[in-house]
């Protein structure tokens, strides 16, 4: 009898997480996150976006003007390379996702700005 209320505290456990685990891996299945040359592209879209924002930077004058100026100039100029990012993250075209990928290019050239003045 102690066996099986075991057994069953035990399945009653572990079929939640068996459950909620399918249920991710199809969540990323769905999302495009399980193709690994999707993955490649995606990555390397990323870098390609910062190596421009951080080219940008480092060729103007990062103490002229604000950190806004500069860091919203490096995003203007760099918007070949965060649409080539969107283009493959957001295959769909939700447009939530293109203003998330938007606003992390600015986020991240301020970052890059303030680590080129030593502020970051």
């Amino acid at each position: 009898m102690t066996v099986t209320r075991i057994s069953l505290r035990t399945a009653l456990v572990l079929l939640p997480l068996l459950l909620g685990g399918c249920e991710a891996a199809s969540s990323l299945r769905a999302a495009g996150l399980s193709d690994p040359l999707r993955m490649k592209s995606i990555n390397d879209a990323f870098e390609a976006r910062d190596n421009c924002l951080i080219a940008n930077i480092h060729l103007a004058d990062v103490y002229a003007g604000s950190a806004q100026s500069l860091a919203a100039t490096a995003t203007a100029s760099c918007q070949t390379q965060t649409d080539v990012l969107i283009a493959f993250s957001n295959p769909h075209g939700d447009p939530r996702v293109t203003a998330a990928i938007q606003k992390d290019s600015s986020f991240r050239a301020m970052g890059f700005v303030l680590k080129a003045r030593g502020q970051g």
